[in-house]
């Protein structure tokens, strides 16, 4: 869930959430020690890093240890509790409690008003973020997770720039892999749940546009080269007609696209389709500017087509422009002449590209290409933080 910091509900929930961990900081000293370990996942969405984790604990680890994903939208935990996930709720005094019990907490984005618990319990604290960043960070914006006991990061490049970077000390950063890219590496049979479920040919070409929201440029607009939304969607829309394609396009969770144009374009938002990874698993071309999802969508080597639009990056780049591997275009008859070229001829795009993909996947993933981070950070945090 996203703050809205207009909203008294949001308000009212952060009150809860601040209240009920710290009467679970205080109360821990009294509680017993659980049977099994206790570990709670906490982001805005079970998603990306913290849905890889909690599936890969479902399926080899359930004896091991004890996990739930704690939410702090009370809809979305009952959603989630309705589809059979172990979830806590931020709202609720007993759920909350669980707290007394957790050896470890792991976050994707922060504590929001659990930041207490960072100081007054001998909880265990692992980040593991949310993206391979284009975006500059400063080490101000990392103040919380500097006081984590890990961060797990994708590869030694990325420890590398946390710390160099990012002010991290040595030794907390682990290039242990990126869980959210274990379905992409391993590249199952493309049976997209997003496809399937709006009623999609698997067999049919997919185009997705997937923008960066406006992050700290407040007038950035989501489609270049001087369009609106109409006449961008109009331009990728009609170069998929030609080829059978169907255009998907996918707003950020921190923004919002209306839904609008030809037969041929379907809108699929973050916020309401968090399962990023799956829609992936589904797409043929990705069409994106300076947004981490490239780098996710490196892992299953397809192409890809970047906008040379102006990066709204206050803090300029963590990983500059040249990080790119596909296609670069500045201009809109370039866009529909590369998109056209990726549907006709994929084969010729991996031509043109394949070693810029090889040496971009090295140094962002090194060697966790296996599909294997979600098994070996699970494997890592129990040997380290609970086998007795």
């Amino acid at each position: 869930m996203k703050i809205d910091k207009k909203n008294p509900l949001h308000w009212w929930l952060l009150a809860q959430q601040a209240l009920y961990s710290l009467l679970a900081a205080l109360l821990r000293p009294l509680r017993r020690k659980p049977p099994k370990p206790l570990v709670v996942l906490y982001g805005h969405q079970l998603s990306g890093n913290l849905k890889a984790l909690y599936t890969a604990w479902d399926k080899e680890c359930r004896e091991q240890f004890d996990l739930f994903f704690l939410s702090l939208d009370p809809g979305q935990a009952q959603a989630l509790r309705n589809a059979g996930i172990a979830v806590l709720a931020c709202n609720r005094l007993r759920d909350m409690l669980r707290l007394t019990q957790a050896r470890v907490m792991i976050t994707d984005h922060g504590l929001h008003l659990m930041t207490p618990l960072l100081r007054l319990t001998d909880i265990v604290f692992v980040d593991v973020w949310h993206g391979i960043p284009f975006k500059g960070f400063v080490p101000a914006d990392f103040q919380l997770q500097q006081r984590y006991e890990e961060v797990w990061v994708s590869s030694p490049l990325l420890q590398s720039l946390y710390e160099k970077r990012f002010g991290f000390r040595r030794g907390p950063v682990r290039p242990l892999g990126y869980a959210r890219t274990d379905r992409l590496f391993q590249r199952p049979p493309p049976a997209s749940g997003f496809l399937h479920a709006n009623g999609v040919d698997a067999a049919r070409g997919v185009v997705l546009y997937a923008p960066t929201w406006q992050q700290d440029d407040a007038g950035r607009e989501l489609f270049p080269f001087g369009h609106d939304q109409a006449s961008f969607i109009e331009l990728l829309s009609r170069a998929c007609a030609e080829y059978g394609a169907l255009l998907v396009v996918r707003a950020h969770l921190n923004t919002s696209i209306p839904d609008g144009g030809p037969d041929n374009v379907m809108y699929c938002s973050q916020r309401d389709f968090p399962d990023t990874e799956d829609l992936l698993l589904g797409s043929d071309v990705l069409i994106c500017d300076w947004s981490s999802i490239a780098f996710d969508f490196l892992a299953l080597d397809r192409p890809t087509l970047f906008l040379d639009v102006e990066p709204p990056f206050r803090n300029g780049f963590s990983l500059g422009p040249e990080y790119r591997f596909g296609a670069i275009i500045d201009n809109s008859d370039a866009l529909d002449r590369e998109l056209r070229a990726a549907l006709a001829a994929p084969r010729q795009y991996h031509e043109r590209f394949a070693q810029q993909h090889r040496a971009v996947t090295a140094a962002v993933y090194g060697e966790a290409t296996d599909g294997q981070a979600g098994r070996r950070q699970l494997q890592h945090l129990y040997s380290r933080y609970m086998a007795s």
